[in-house]
């Protein structure tokens, strides 16, 4: 498992991302498995970020998000299994928002 807490490119904290896989492939090439997305923020950052909190928000109610590994990246999908996003290094894209990623991993 790999835990990252979720920020907007000018460092509000609006939750965390972890990321499962299916099989112990250690997030090689072809990899696959399940992401959870939690939105926890503060009532200021909610408001400074309420376009990317409402992506985030929403996507904490589903429980059917699928992830992919594409070469140097992850592919994010939804609950139907459309693409929505993507996670390259420290950065993470979904449904047109860019945000920033720590890394938690180890941490917690």
């Amino acid at each position: 498992m790999l835990y990252f807490s979720i920020n907007s490119p000018d460092n509000h904290h609006l939750g965390f991302l972890v990321l499962m896989d299916n099989d112990d492939s250690t997030y090689t090439n072809g990899a696959s498995g399940y992401y959870a997305v939690k939105a926890q923020a503060d009532e200021a950052d909610i408001q400074a970020c309420s376009v990317q909190w409402q992506i985030l928000q929403q996507l904490s109610q589903h429980d059917s998000l699928s992830w992919y590994r594409q070469s140097d990246y992850v592919q994010l999908c939804d609950a139907e299994n459309n693409i929505i996003g993507r996670l390259q290094q420290q950065y993470l894209s979904l449904c047109g928002q860019h945000f920033l990623l720590n890394d938690l991993t180890g941490t917690l």
